[in-house]
């Protein structure tokens, strides 16, 4: 767990969190869920973990769930007659994961009768026409909230969303709570884990190849694997299957039902994920990561990790901002310093 040292940095990021969704919500008591993460990503679930959390402390009800695939407007309506709908939170907002960026355009424009709330985002657009039709999209919605989860993606919003409502608000990670680790457990595993998608920026391995001799070297990118595998698959199907049923059965009682077994799914798909992991940490002393949430994690579970920033800087932005907070947490502006500091922390856990 962490350590005693980083409790009044969770507590004041947790408070400040829940009192930032209050104010969102404006007494909102049901709300809608949408682009629920569907994917092998544990940072999305992790997100996911925090959300419901914060829900869940302040009583509010989910009546209607989608992922990426699934929405339909007629069936949120029919579950969720009156309420506000909320974006899930994360990295994607902008031009480097189109999919997701189309998915909430469409929802903003087909949602006009509802408050929507985008929850923490990073934002990054590299074309600027693509920049002006969300803020166009979005700038259009008569009540949306844009929150952002570090200064840098406020400052580009301000400039390629200026049309946009925005406030800052900590990444929603922040509110998961790991089960306390096995203190006896052994821990002699230097762990690399290493994002292999296009926002990787540095060579993780190579930075960690001539400290291999010290520490037994484990080089990753997470995903659940066995157990946890094989449940992250099943739910997946199942979340396919109740998402196709009930596109078929369209808006009604029986829809909602469905829907139950669809979000039923879909938890279970990010708690597998989450599990996975975190189990990836369980023999690690010491950490190299270029993932935030696999920066967050290690601080929520309190193992000694160096960071290295993805390839347009959200995660030295987060850091920066707050989760500087984690006591176990070593920002590295290089390979070279990265290196520098891993030896220091293997030679010290050794």
């Amino acid at each position: 767990m962490p350590p005693e040292t980083d409790t009044d940095f969770l507590v004041h990021a947790r408070s400040a969190t829940l009192a930032t969704l209050a104010e969102a919500l404006r007494g909102a008591r049901d709300v809608a869920l949408l682009d629920v993460p569907n994917q092998r990503n544990v940072g999305d679930a992790l997100i996911l973990a925090g959300q419901l959390a914060y829900l869940e402390e302040l009583g509010v009800r989910i009546r209607y769930v989608s992922d990426l695939h699934f929405f339909d407007p007629d069936r949120l309506r029919s579950a969720m007659p009156t309420g506000t709908v909320l974006l899930h939170g994360g990295g994607n907002l902008g031009d480097l994961w189109p999919g997701h960026q189309d998915y909430r355009e469409e929802v903003v424009r087909t949602l006009h009768d509802y408050p929507v709330v985008q929850l923490p985002q990073s934002v990054y657009f590299q074309d600027r026409r693509r920049a002006a039709n969300a803020d166009r999209v979005l700038g259009s919605h008569p009540d949306l909230l844009l929150l952002l989860r570090e200064p840098a993606s406020q400052d580009r919003a301000q400039t390629q969303l200026p049309n946009v409502r925005q406030a800052f608000c900590h990444d929603m990670a922040l509110g998961h709570r790991p089960r306390p680790s096995d203190p006896d457990r052994t821990r002699d595993v230097l762990l690399v884990l290493a994002r292999q998608d296009k926002e990787r920026a540095h060579d993780l391995p190579a930075i960690a190849r001539p400290l291999a001799g010290r520490l037994e070297t484990r080089v990753t990118d997470w995903a659940p694997e066995g157990v946890l595998g094989t449940a992250w698959r099943a739910a997946r199907t199942t979340a396919r299957f109740s998402g196709r049923v009930e596109r078929r059965l369209g808006p009604g009682g029986t829809s909602t039902a469905v829907n139950r077994l669809t979000r039923h799914a879909l938890w279970t798909i990010n708690r597998a994920a989450v599990a996975g992991g975190t189990a990836v940490y369980r023999d690690a002393a010491v950490a190299l990561v270029d993932r935030l949430h696999a920066h967050v994690l290690a601080g929520l579970l309190g193992v000694e990790h160096v960071v290295l920033d993805n390839s347009y800087g959200k995660v030295g932005a987060v850091y920066e901002a707050y989760t500087h907070g984690f006591r176990t947490a070593h920002f590295a502006s290089s390979e070279d310093e990265a290196q520098e500091i891993l030896a220091s922390l293997v030679h010290a856990s050794a």
